[in-house]
């Protein structure tokens, strides 16, 4: 169980997670080669970025909105900033890989990744991070997921311009709208914390059993658009595994509670999208 709370609470797993759904999509997208270089970066920096938003101003939280995360992260927060460090020692190596507009695309995902947890946003009471926005975080995560998993392989193999391709677009609507669907039990897990701390999010704005509805319906977007892709291929194997993600997934946010652990939401919905990136790399090879 040590070994497990080090592999989530360290974020190696989400890491991992983002890399597998990276890889997923050099078997989704027609025309580009494998390039390894992409999902090992993806690994260095979403490793870094997610501590990161752990860790800043980790010591000012209350502790009654502290979870097992920060719990754990304050434990070992010295270990996961060597491991930081190293992550960006590594990615800098790697960097002589992209070109100038590359990296110049890259920009905007980083500018709100960092914005995500540094408060920016001048208001009347205060400045806010991107997240303290009211229902904006599933929102804002799904973009920035789909865009370094799905976009950042396109557009290194080969140019920004083809990701505003009609067909691309669909590709990207129908991947964030899974991220979505994955990311609004998180804000369920963190209900009762985010309303003590002031966050009006989905889960806060709806209630936990109104959020798990909200869930179900963006789970059944996600698999119409899966299944209308399919449908049109005439592609009924990778139909038929799309289905099986679909009921898993709504057994899933069946089965949510608001006394359910951490690792629990961790294990099931980061796993559903390892699932999901399996999925996608079968029907590319079908």
């Amino acid at each position: 169980m040590r070994s497990l709370h080090a592999l989530i609470y360290s974020n190696v797993f989400v890491a991992l997670v983002l890399t597998s759904l990276t890889t997923s999509s050099y078997f989704l997208i027609p025309n580009i080669a494998f390039n390894w270089v992409v999902p090992a970066s993806v690994f260095l920096g979403s490793f870094t970025l997610y501590n990161f938003h752990r860790l800043y101003k980790i010591d000012f939280i209350p502790k009654l909105q502290r979870g097992e995360r920060h719990i754990w992260m304050q434990n070992h927060g010295g270990a996961i900033k060597i491991g930081m460090g190293l992550a960006v020692f590594f990615a800098m190596l790697l960097l002589p890989n992209y070109n100038a507009d590359n990296i110049v695309w890259l920009v905007p995902a980083a500018i709100i990744s960092v914005g995500y947890t540094i408060p920016f946003i001048p208001t009347e009471n205060k400045w806010w991070r991107l997240r303290d926005i009211p229902l904006a975080k599933p929102f804002i995560i799904a973009l920035v997921v789909t865009y370094l998993t799905l976009a950042f392989p396109v557009f290194v193999e080969s140019q920004i311009q083809d990701i505003l391709k009609p067909d691309f677009l669909t590709l990207f609507l129908e991947r964030a709208v899974f991220i979505l669907a994955v990311t609004i039990p998180f804000e369920m897990r963190d209900v009762f914390t985010d309303k003590d701390a002031g966050l009006e999010t989905l889960a806060t704005y709806l209630g936990f059993e109104n959020a798990k509805k909200a869930s179900f319906l963006i789970s059944t977007l996600w698999f119409c658009l899966w299944a209308w892709r399919y449908s049109i291929s005439m592609n009924f194997r990778a139909l038929g595994l799309g289905l099986i993600c679909f009921v898993i997934l709504l057994l899933a946010a069946k089965s949510l509670r608001a006394n359910r652990s951490e690792i629990y939401f961790v294990l099931l919905f980061e796993g559903l999208i390892i699932l999901y990136a399996a999925l996608v790399m079968a029907t590319g090879l079908l």
